[in-house]
């Protein structure tokens, strides 16, 4: 018996050592893409007086719900598409609209920190390109959009700067 209880109590201690690997998961797993707005004429950091909200194209969904006075927002890319398509649209205190399209095409990098990790996708940006709204009498819209840094990853950091034309 005095056996019996120094080998369970061995392997108790055992069993309570802590583990000498430690596997370091990032906490914040989330793959956004920043985007910076920027005003067209003086290339200066921007907040916009317009509201902005942004949808995918073809989706009921709010990716930015009524944003104003903002420099800058995140936007997630589809996983298992190499173009995403955001509606971006802006409205003033007159209830005047304007949607402009940007068309975001990426590279999808599965991306794996260890097997105790959940896996996950980064993008490549390739390519960002836009279409204005043309009908809309409302004094703002896309004026060009410039890739910063192409890695969308888990950092948040300038991805795509847009440039808008008249948005005082």
């Amino acid at each position: 018996m005095k056996n019996l209880l120094l080998i369970l109590s061995s392997i108790f201690c055992m069993l309570s050592i802590p583990s000498c690997t430690e596997v370091e998961c990032p906490l914040d797993s989330v793959v956004v893409m920043t985007c910076g707005l920027y005003d067209a004429d003086s290339h200066e950091k921007l907040s916009i007086s317009h509201t902005l909200s942004v949808t995918p194209a073809g989706k009921d969904t709010l990716l930015l719900n009524s944003a104003s006075d903002i420099q800058s927002f995140v936007l997630p890319l589809k996983m298992g598409e190499n173009c995403d398509t955001m509606l971006l649209h802006f409205s003033d205190s007159w209830d005047q609209t304007c949607t402009d399209t940007l068309y975001l095409h990426h590279e999808n990098l599965p991306h794996f920190e260890s097997v105790e990790c959940p896996a996950t996708i980064f993008h490549k940006l390739k390519e960002v390109t836009w279409a204005n709204d043309r009908q809309s009498n409302l004094n703002v819209s896309i004026d060009s959009v410039v890739i910063v840094r192409e890695l969308v990853d888990y950092n948040d950091v300038e991805n795509i700067q847009i440039y808008l034309h008249s948005a005082s």
